[in-house]
């Protein structure tokens, strides 16, 4: 091998070297004593609620709690890991999954009162452009919601739906 191969070859493991150690410094957990304090009497920090919900999606969601009091737990802003469970035999698949769906919260979750089983993910779709990676990560969404059996409904925020009309849609009519 010529000089100038070696020393692209050591050049690139020296490279992907600084690239590995950077990665295991930022996924370790930082040390007691390293998050900074912040004083509620401090000028250079602000903290303030924020509401979970924009006003559209408080109006349905209040109005799929009507709907569906009688019958489920209604719950709000879920992150989807704590509604399903991946297991699979390939650890690394699993890991995938797993990253894949971490950042995804359920808007609205219906669960049975009794076994607290999710049984619908209520999806409030907001008028926005959608990303390509977006529609894709949606899709495998509906598809691990689909394998879990757990019902997915897609509200417009933009509609205007009655009482009677999401208890319809959300397939509580008949239980009575």
């Amino acid at each position: 091998m010529s000089e100038n191969g070696l020393s692209l070859v050591l050049l690139v493991g020296v490279i992907l070297g600084v690239v590995f150690v950077l990665r295991w410094i930022w996924r370790r957990p930082l040390p007691a004593g390293i998050l900074p304090v912040l004083s509620p009497e401090s000028s250079e920090s602000v903290v303030t609620a924020r509401p979970i919900m924009s006003p559209e999606e408080a109006t349905l969601y209040n109005l799929i709690t009507l709907a569906a009091r009688d019958h489920r737990l209604v719950l709000a802003k879920i992150p989807l890991l704590s509604v399903l469970s991946v297991v699979d035999k390939d650890e690394e698949a699993r890991k995938t999954v797993l990253r894949t769906i971490q950042p995804v919260r359920c808007d609205v979750v219906l669960a049975h009162p009794g076994t607290l089983k999710v049984m619908t993910v209520i999806t409030l779709n907001k008028e926005m452009p959608s990303t390509p990676g977006r529609e894709d990560r949606n899709r495998f969404v509906e598809t691990l919601l689909k394998a879990a059996g757990i019902q997915s409904i897609i509200l417009q925020t933009t509609q205007t739906y009655s009482v009677d009309q999401l208890t319809g849609l959300l397939g509580l009519a008949e239980e009575e």
